[in-house]
């Protein structure tokens, strides 16, 4: 019995091993700062609904672009439909995700932002490898203190080093609750117009098109479930307590 046991044991091993060697490795990339940033949490999550292996590596956006134009990488998120794009990439329907830029300041302050206007002048913390929307951008006459993330423009405006900052209100609101600073942190009285739609696209060079019908039901289960929310928020809730402890 033991014999045959053994003969088992081998057999059960040499099939894993066969179905890892099967298991299909796709190519994507990140940038360099975000290494084991959302983005790269998002990769995973859609590699380990397609039952594949991912192979992460880092590299800038406009690197990447060209990657999935000529087939190099197979899939990249937090991308923006345009129809320039629409020969290369394959997006995924529905996005993922609606962002809306907000601004936020100390509560005794926020009536004293009612207008774009109002920013002239002011201090304003921004991430700094984001982009926001081109009058924002390219305006000179707003001081923009670039900073590490979010948790850091929190940390600037509460001891009155800016006047104000900008982020995502679907991870500010929900950080602001967490760390127990909504009732001193609010939404200026002007807020910018704009949302960011972003998708899941893949190279029309990659085999995964063979999968855009899969694809296209990860993300609308993702979506009707809150994955991808649930792994925003936690994903900024283990930075809030990373830093907490490393201020200790």
């Amino acid at each position: 019995m033991a014999k045959y046991g053994f003969i088992l044991t081998c057999l059960i091993c040499l099939n894993l091993h066969a179905y890892e060697a099967e298991r299909r490795v796709i190519r994507a990339a990140v940038a360099e700062e975000f290494k084991d940033g959302l983005h790269s949490k998002y990769l995973k999550y859609f590699a380990d609904k397609l039952n594949v292996t991912l192979e992460l590596s880092t590299m800038p956006f406009a690197r990447r672009l060209l990657q999935i134009e000529n087939g190099k990488l197979d899939l990249i998120v937090g991308i923006q439909r345009t129809e320039e794009r629409q020969d290369e990439f394959i997006y995924i329907l529905p996005h993922y995700e609606t962002l809306s830029y907000r601004v936020f300041t100390l509560k005794e302050n926020h009536q004293n932002i009612k207008t774009y206007q109002d920013l002239t002048g002011k201090y304003v913390g921004i991430n700094r490898y984001s982009k926001y929307f081109s009058s924002f951008d390219n305006d000179d006459e707003i001081n923009k203190f670039r900073a590490s993330g979010v948790l850091q423009n929190i940390e600037l405006l509460l001891r009155n080093r800016i006047d104000a900052f900008m982020h995502y209100e679907e991870s500010t609101l929900p950080l602001l609750a967490k760390i127990g600073e909504k009732n001193s942190i609010v939404k200026t009285l002007y807020q910018p117009e704009y949302e960011t739609r972003h998708y899941l696209a893949i190279s029309s060079h990659s085999p995964l098109k063979a999968r855009k019908i899969e694809l296209e039901e990860i993300i609308k289960t993702a979506i009707s479930n809150k994955d991808l929310l649930t792994i925003r928020l936690n994903h900024y809730a283990d930075i809030h307590m990373r830093d907490a402890a490393l201020a200790q």
